[in-house]
């Protein structure tokens, strides 16, 4: 099925699409594929309008402007985030991305396996399960795969998820999929609640021990931001350490500092997470997720150069 977005507001399929918000895109000539709520999306921007095809007639206009948060106030946000000539002159250069509106339990899975690993890296994994356990189909004479149910990794051993590819990661995707299976987790409850108390809720531990094994304070960030709207959250990994440290020196701990001087790959201690999280969260307001989107893409685009 064939169809055309109008873009009222400013947008760029390119940078949001290349952000590393999401690992199911992929760019063919002209055109974006991207396997989304069991379907394939075909995406092209061509000035103010977004040419889409989509593989299933449950997903059309109103379907990729929520995915895309067309509706967004971009203009606002970036006027919002933009107080220092480091944001500004990030904003200025990938003017238009947004962040997208995932299906959480897609995006909580695939941020587990997100941990230590590179963006081609985190997409072959994720790729890899896709292929192994998810529900086959037909586009353009191509087969793609559904991204698998809680249900379908939570039936499956540690061992044969390894036969993904996916290392370490194993053990904690499958634990996260029993939790999610269970019940343990309450998406809507997370989506519901304010930022502070949705970030604990992913967190919390029941009798002793996590529920939600493998998810420590940036992959829930993770999950906070890119699936349940809190644009407040402020994931930070190596990359925005490292640009903080050069560029926002006061926001952080001079003991971090240091250390991230001495070795730019240095991990923050979960104590060491929150109190830079929080300064980074007044420093840039309700929309610091937006920020850390477009400072990590500055930050990429610097150190990849």
């Amino acid at each position: 099925m064939e169809f055309t977005v109008p873009l009222g507001s400013p947008f760029s399929l390119e940078h949001t699409l290349v952000s590393g918000q999401t690992f199911r895109w992929a760019k063919r000539g002209d055109w974006w594929y991207g396997v989304v709520g069991g379907g394939v999306l075909k995406a092209k921007q061509e000035g103010d309008l977004l040419k889409c095809e989509s593989s299933s007639d449950a997903f059309r206009a109103p379907g990729v402007s929520d995915y895309f948060r067309l509706g967004d106030d971009l203009e606002h946000v970036l006027a919002s985030i933009s107080k220092d000539a480091t944001i500004t002159r990030a904003v200025e250069r990938f003017y238009g991305l947004r962040l997208i509106r995932q299906d959480r339990w897609e995006c909580l899975a695939s941020f587990v396996l997100a941990t230590n690993a590179n963006i081609p890296r985190i997409a072959k994994m994720v790729e890899a399960v896709c292929r192994r356990y998810g529900e086959p189909f037909e586009f353009e004479g191509e087969t793609y795969h559904s991204f698998p149910g809680p249900d379908a990794l939570a039936r499956t051993g540690a061992a044969d998820l390894r036969g993904c590819g996916l290392g370490y990661r194993a053990p904690f995707l499958k634990k996260v999929a029993s939790s999610v299976a269970r019940g343990d987790v309450d998406f809507d409850a997370v989506t519901s609640l304010p930022y502070e108390e949705a970030r604990g809720l992913l967190l919390k531990e029941l009798f002793g021990e996590k529920v939600l094994l493998g998810v420590g304070p940036k992959v829930a960030d993770c999950v906070l931001l890119y699936s349940c709207g809190k644009d407040e959250a402020f994931p930070i990994d190596v990359w925005i350490a490292r640009a903080v440290a050069r560029s926002y020196p006061r926001l952080m701990a001079k003991g971090l500092r240091e250390r991230l001087k001495r070795d730019g790959k240095a991990r923050l201690g979960a104590g060491e997470y929150a109190r830079l999280s929080a300064s980074l969260r007044r420093h840039f307001g309700r929309y610091a997720g937006y920020a850390q989107q477009y400072l990590y893409m500055a930050a990429r685009s610097e150190e990849l150069s």
